[in-house]
């Protein structure tokens, strides 16, 4: 057993010990221009997603004065949105990805400068009644993708157009907030103002200077490490995502055809679905949070809240209490993006579309099975009706504990056991005038499994399942999840609402989670077998560290631990400080004497070979350092020459590779230094001497 030591302020009984080292300082944080639109080709970058907008580059308006231009944005009225977005990237058509964004973390508010078109444009006065301002979204790409649903736009607060922008420029400010979901990889704003078509009038106006405005001083704390959470083996679903303590995290089985029930269960083939769970959050303030399996037929699509979107869905959902866990059996049928027939509960909807000012109240609460004739409709009002329903509420089952294997077992199309952990069941029955709302259908059957925070002591926990298993169906399946080394995509794929790397399998071996607070730029996790060793500490990289709401989390294995009974954890800053030559036949290796192991291969006159320069700390550790320019020289003098082009290159994630050789018989021994030429304060390196 391994001792723990949280930080340096001494020891408590634990297993694992724990520290955070930084180098953290406060700084003021640099101004983001998103666009000055100094140049006809600035607004490459920019295009309007809706239809109906025109933009232009407008070399006769700038904000600035320095005989630049500025975007020029017309709306017609054939459609109902401006929607207008500007990427981080340039690039128009880019794929997201993360390294295409702008990290917002340390920003207050995005600055636009706006002048209106009084001469094709309705008025001010009219666009702000109508329209209710200009509003700006952010579009987040943390997927490596945009993201133009519900999940990815993050609207900013609406901000009304000034009169005094019909006689020149005017600032808006859009105030950003740090709790914004993935505000460290925002891949685009969007100019976006609506109102129903047709409008009244075109609207056009003249947009300046974007920028990104920090804070006057920002001070960074080091980010602190967690106390370490012993690792469950199998499939781990964290509530990972900050967006909201109700989004779904789950995986669906790709497996769709065969696994359903109907017309295949029957007292002597029962179609089972079973889920063991191997770790659930026990905390009293995580009460409430969900772990479920839910049964879609013949879905309209792959979602993250099929529960909600879907018409028809089975749904088991498993929650923990003060004296035991409980599964609750719930389904419903014809509720479209609704789930009150789940708890028996009640809706209203206004129909907009096929009965434009119909007003349904719609009420789940008679007995189930008791409306074989289907609902009752009650008109109460002109174009207003009562319809009275069946609850969709089956049962319950309870067990000690939710850990375990949970059970779902059809006898029948209808007939429906509850089994929990410990043997507790429950015999429940699905009408069967409801039954061909579950047939699977020309879609099939869609198998989820997953969890639900649904508060927010419950964000950064994991519930964690060990099995799955659907048996009797005509194409039966199991997933056993503890054995398993990685999700098996081939039968899995995920499908939650943010926090792609929060739904993963922990694998056997795997000892602890790695927990620390955000932000945590540069700082990277290291382990130890000691304090009193500084060249002792080792990289924790054997699983990606993956962000959740304010942390991150990385799983650490039991290889990873050093030998002995101590082992030491911290987050290390570490500082480009000098540079390092690597020789063919050399290999970096950190905390050693010379930094570097091998020995350098023999070169032949007038044959090029490869020489690394790495950006490295003062214990050998590569550094992702700035582009520095590196410049190559040798003890060789004229004999030596650098055949990459250009002879200067820059360090690119804290390395550079140069092509070089050497020209006549030096009849000795060489050696070739590096120079940082942009930074003097970089201690140059010499490599090791070698034969030319």
């Amino acid at each position: 057993m391994k001792n723990m030591k949280q930080k340096l302020l001494g020891w408590i009984p634990s297993a694992i010990i724990a520290l955070a080292l930084s180098t953290s300082a406060g700084f003021s944080s640099p101004t983001i221009t998103v666009n000055t639109y100094d140049a006809s080709g600035s607004i490459s970058g920019v295009w309007d997603w809706y239809g109906g907008s025109t933009l232009t580059w407008d070399a006769t308006q700038d904000h600035s004065g320095n005989s630049g231009g500025s975007l020029h944005i017309a709306k017609n009225t054939a459609n109902d949105h401006i929607f207008v977005p500007q990427s981080a990237s340039g690039n128009q058509w880019d794929n997201g990805t993360p390294a295409n964004s702008w990290d917002l973390t340390l920003y207050t508010n995005l600055s636009v400068w706006i002048k209106w078109d009084t001469n094709s444009s309705m008025s001010i006065a009219d666009f702000n009644a109508n329209l209710g301002g200009l509003t700006m979204f952010l579009n987040d790409n943390h997927l490596g993708q945009y993201d133009w649903s519900g999940n990815g736009l993050h609207s900013l607060p609406a901000v009304l157009i000034p009169n005094a922008a019909s006689n020149g420029w005017v600032h808006l400010n859009f105030p950003v907030s740090p709790s914004i979901p993935f505000i460290n990889t925002i891949g685009s704003i969007i100019f976006d103002a609506y109102h129903t078509a047709p409008w009244s009038g075109t609207v056009q106006f003249w947009v300046d200077d974007i920028t990104f405005d920090p804070s006057t001083i920002t001070i960074i704390p080091p980010p602190v490490i967690r106390p370490l959470v012993k690792a469950t083996t199998g499939l781990t679903v964290f509530a990972s995502t900050s967006a909201s303590q109700f989004d779904r995290q789950s995986v669906v089985l790709k497996q769709t055809a065969g696994t359903s029930w109907i017309g295949q269960a029957s007292v002597g083939n029962p179609v089972s679905y079973s889920f063991t769970i191997s770790s659930f959050p026990t905390d009293p303030a995580t009460y409430g949070c969900e772990a479920w399996m839910f049964l879609s037929p013949n879905p309209q699509t792959i979602d993250n809240a099929p529960d909600w979107n879907e018409t028809n869905m089975v749904i088991a959902f498993i929650q923990l209490g003060s004296s035991n866990a409980t599964l609750n059996f719930q389904y419903k049928v014809s509720e479209d993006h609704q789930q009150a027939m789940y708890s028996g509960g009640n809706e209203t909807r206004v129909d907009t579309s096929v009965n434009p000012g119909i007003t349904n109240h719609y009420y789940y609460s008679s007995p189930i099975g008791s409306q074989p004739a289907g609902p009752i409709v009650v008109n109460i009002g002109p174009n207003e009706y009562n319809i009275t329903n069946e609850s969709g509420f089956l049962g319950t089952v309870t067990a000690p504990s939710a850990l375990g294997t949970w059970t779902i077992r059809f006898t029948s199309d209808t007939n429906v056991t509850l089994i929990a952990p410990g043997g507790n069941t429950t015999n429940v029955v699905i009408p069967p005038h409801k039954i061909s709302g579950l047939n699977p259908g020309a879609n099939g059957l869609y198998a989820y499994l997953g969890m639900q925070a649904n508060n927010t002591a419950t964000y950064n926990q994991a519930v964690v399942y060990s099995n799955f298993a659907i048996s009797g169906s005509g194409t039966p399946f199991t997933d056993n999840f503890s054995a398993d080394a990685v999700l098996d995509t081939n039968a899995w794929q995920n499908s939650q609402a943010a926090g792609p790397l929060g739904v993963l399998i922990a694998p056997a071996g795997s000892a602890y989670w790695l927990t620390w607070t955000l932000p945590d730029a540069g700082f990277k996790p290291e382990i130890a077998a000691t304090l009193g060793n500084p060249l002792g500490w080792g990289s924790a990289t054997g699983h990606p560290a993956f962000p959740q709401n304010g942390v991150k989390s990385q799983l650490i294995a039991s290889g990873d631990l050093p030998a002995g009974k101590d082992a030491f954890f911290a987050l290390i800053k570490r500082s480009f400080s000098k540079l390092q030559v690597l020789l063919p036949g050399e290999t970096n290796a950190p905390n050693t004497l010379t930094g570097k192991i091998g020995t350098p291969i023999a070169q032949s006159a007038f044959v090029p070979f490869n020489v690394t320069v790495n950006a490295v700390d003062d214990t050998w550790h590569v550094v992702n350092s700035p582009a520095d320019t590196i410049a190559l020289s040798s003890s060789a003098g004229g004999n030596f020459f650098v055949d990459s082009t250009p002879t200067q290159l820059a360090l690119s994630g804290g390395t550079v590779t140069f092509s070089v050789e050497f020209e006549g018989d030096d009849a000795g021994t060489v050696t070739i230094t590096a120079t940082d030429v942009t930074d003097g304060s970089k201690t140059p390196d010499t490599s090791t001497p070698f034969t030319d």
